[in-house]
């Protein structure tokens, strides 16, 4: 089964929306074009990827390990990584740092993102990094959320940068993961977020600057 624009005419109608969506479409848009309700166009997506995956299960030879994995629910893909050996991590991380690079789809991409974080492997940061700047906050805030899985102290600058973001979520997960990875000049800079901010920041942005501190005050043996 050709699932594409050329197409269209053989296809179920939910595929309209599965092809809306890998144009990189967000629910919301996709249900205004289509004029149908957001249920609906979540309904469709699920109808679409389930087909999609039965279909690469039942032909093996047009199987791309990342296309099928993108199909998975959260706790599938948990556990498709689990059940891979040694062998197949490398050549799956492979796989998905070539696909952060091409892939199109914001949703995509966030979960290769995601996934990128779950292997805590350093080499991945260099193409995380500049997803911090992209326009799209929930890839901004998962990107900043696997350099913190990562856990390279090297990184802790920019977790800092991050807490100047304009969206409060992504700010909360850079000063959480702050305290994992911050350095002695992290403190200072919490500390002023705290100070400078308290009256008008959200409040589990300051309730995880201070929970960060605690930590890196215990880190480096600071008294409060």
């Amino acid at each position: 089964m050709v699932i594409g624009w050329e197409n269209i005419d053989y296809l179920e109608d939910y595929f309209i929306t599965y092809l809306l969506y890998k144009k990189s479409l967000t629910v919301p848009q996709i249900s205004r074009i289509r004029n149908k309700p957001i249920e609906d166009i979540k309904n469709d997506l699920i109808k679409a990827k389930l087909s999609v995956r039965n279909s690469k299960k039942n032909n093996s030879e047009e199987k791309d390990v990342v296309d099928y994995y993108l199909t998975l629910s959260k706790e599938e893909r948990i556990s498709f990584i689990e059940k891979l050996n040694n062998e197949e991590v490398t050549d799956f991380k492979r796989k998905v740092y070539k696909g952060i690079l091409n892939v199109d789809n914001a949703e995509d991409l966030m979960v290769l993102v995601w996934t990128a974080g779950e292997f805590q492997d350093t080499r991945f940061l260099n193409i995380l990094y500049p997803l911090t700047e992209r326009n799209h906050s929930n890839l901004r805030r998962i990107a900043y959320s696997a350099i913190g899985k990562i856990a390279c102290e090297e990184s802790s600058y920019i977790l800092e940068l991050g807490l100047l973001d304009k969206n409060p979520q992504v700010r909360q997960y850079c000063a959480k993961y702050l305290g994992d990875i911050g350095s002695i000049d992290s403190i200072r800079i919490l500390e002023n977020l705290v100070k400078n901010k308290a009256g008008f920041e959200k409040e589990y942005v300051i309730r995880a600057c201070k929970m960060s501190l605690d930590k890196l005050y215990n880190k480096f043996s600071i008294k409060k």
